[in-house]
């Protein structure tokens, strides 16, 4: 076990070997150049990028022949770089919106076909529902999700041409219910979750958006359920969708 278990470790540290010689000065490189840099027999150099190739984090050029950063990789960097921005941007955001609310509130991104949390803010009562730095949730299931599904281009049919999984009774899983919640998204620019995702957990976001006035994220206030009639929600959603345009404002978003 512990003889595959570095096999394993070396391969990887190739791969990201290979991957981290690339820059800005030279941003293609041969499979000869990377080996001679690199110290690694041409062969060994030649199966890590065709792995790497595989998934789309190297690609080849095709007249040059030489090896260059990939799409998912860009995908990857570009992420980093937005969520890094995001978070320094809307952490005090969230916390007077946290102060004025006493719920808990994350900032969330697409990522593929799901929502990817970049930025987190706790309730400070006792009873609160609480979103993890780097958890995944489903689009069809969740506030924010539906905000992307709203607002993004062809991703309502790409999440439709799969099942629609339930997570409680309350998930929307009829391709029919889920085109009706999105149009009630685009009219009114914000997004409810009643239970849908987590059993007693409600939610409302708001788009952030970028200068271009693109959605780039999704502010979202979280509350038990229980604690919050129609009223109190209303409420919320209003603090959450004036939170997402400070937020948009500050990123360059003229309104």
């Amino acid at each position: 076990m512990r003889e595959t278990e570095n096999s394993s470790r070396k391969t990887i540290d190739k791969a990201l070997r290979v991957l981290t010689a690339f820059s800005s000065a030279e941003p293609e490189l041969t499979i000869g150049e990377l080996a001679e840099r690199l110290h690694l027999h041409k062969s060994v150099v030649s199966r890590v990028v065709s792995s790497l190739r595989d998934w789309r984090m190297l690609e080849k050029d095709p007249h040059t022949q030489k090896i260059r950063i990939g799409e998912n990789a860009f995908r990857i960097g570009s992420l980093y770089a937005l969520h890094d921005n995001l978070s320094r941007i809307s952490q005090p955001h969230m916390e007077e919106l946290v102060a004025k609310t006493e719920q808990s509130s994350h900032v969330s991104v697409l990522d593929r076909q799901q929502i990817l949390v970049v930025a987190t803010v706790d309730s400070p009562k006792a009873l609160r529902v609480i979103m993890r730095l780097g958890e995944h949730r489903s689009l069809h299931s969740t506030a924010a999700g539906k905000l992307f599904l709203a607002m993004t281009k062809d991703l309502l049919d790409a999440v439709l041409a799969k099942r629609l999984e339930a997570y409680t009774s309350g998930t929307i899983t009829l391709p029919t219910g889920l085109r009706k919640a999105v149009d009630r998204v685009r009219r009114d620019r914000l997004a409810w979750n009643l239970g849908e995702s987590s059993v007693g957990a409600g939610a409302v976001a708001a788009p952030i958006l970028d200068s271009a006035g693109q959605i780039i994220a999704a502010l979202s206030t979280v509350y038990p359920l229980n604690v919050a009639d129609e009223s109190a929600r209303q409420k919320i959603g209003r603090a959450t969708a004036a939170t997402a345009r400070s937020i948009s404002r500050e990123l360059g978003y003229s309104l």
